[in-house]
């Protein structure tokens, strides 16, 4: 698989973390025997970094960066190394996401002069393809607001479970975002804060965190509005019962008597 080579630093794309190719660039560690084992049936996100020799820091892990909202064994995992000389990672599919270009992604990592920017342009891209997919949940949740308003059926409290099921996986992936985020200053130290690609992902991932936040309790009113709606209509049904039977309780006792 092809060597990216930007100024003093390379990206290295290879087939699968199992392969051959692939174990060559890591380094023999304890733990990164746990990682390619562990990383063969992904259920959740895996991080690890290595901080004893200075110099000689390392992160790597796999990074769940899509999951479909229908099928919990569907979704695709960036599994990557990074240390201050070279970021390998697996092969993408870019042909599966329209918001994933690669080159758009090459273009962008020629202005990185260190690994740590090259990292963090393959998140950037990663965030900003979850961001555009969120602005289309954005459309729907605002279509089922005043649906909300507008009729109180089975089908809307439907729609709703849906949103929230959909909003729990959008926030799950960008924990991962911003796990590792975290996890790169502590592992090469606090000026790699400074690179403009780190500054511009950082936001990326924050305006992220705040619009799924946000998003969550939105969708956690409109549980209570539709709460609300059903017990409003609810009471005017049962206030409609009660009359009836008021009116027709004397009237069917005078027929009962008068027979």
């Amino acid at each position: 698989m092809p060597q990216y080579k930007f100024m003093h630093v390379a990206w290295q794309e290879e087939g699968s973390i199992g392969d051959e190719d692939f174990l060559k660039f890591l380094p023999d560690h304890y733990k990164m025997h746990s990682w390619i084992k562990d990383s063969q049936d992904l259920e959740v996100n895996i991080l690890h970094n290595d901080t004893v020799e200075p110099g000689g820091e390392g992160i790597w892990g796999s990074l769940i960066y899509r999951q479909s909202q229908h099928d919990k064994d569907e979704l695709d995992v960036f599994h990557f190394y990074l240390s201050r000389d070279i970021l390998v990672t697996n092969e993408l599919d870019f042909d599966k996401d329209a918001d994933l270009d690669k080159d758009t992604l090459l273009k962008q990592m020629e202005g990185a002069a260190t690994t740590v920017e090259l990292m963090m342009v393959f998140l950037g891209h990663m965030v900003s393809s979850i961001l555009h997919k969120i602005d289309k949940f954005e459309e729907r949740l605002r279509n089922l607001l005043w649906e909300i308003s507008e009729n109180n059926e089975s089908k809307t409290l439907d729609k709703i479970a849906d949103l929230r099921h959909e909003i729990l996986l959008w926030k799950h992936l960008i924990q991962g975002f911003a796990e590792i985020q975290m996890a790169i200053p502590e592992t090469f130290g606090p000026d790699v804060r400074d690179g403009i690609e780190f500054y511009r992902t950082s936001q990326r991932i924050e305006r992220c965190v705040i619009l799924v936040d946000s998003y969550q309790d939105e969708i956690k009113n409109m549980v209570d509005m539709e709460n609300v709606v059903a017990n409003y209509r609810g009471n005017e049904i049962i206030k409609t019962l009660t009359v009836l039977t008021t009116l027709f309780t004397p009237a069917m006792a005078w027929a009962q008597y008068g027979a």
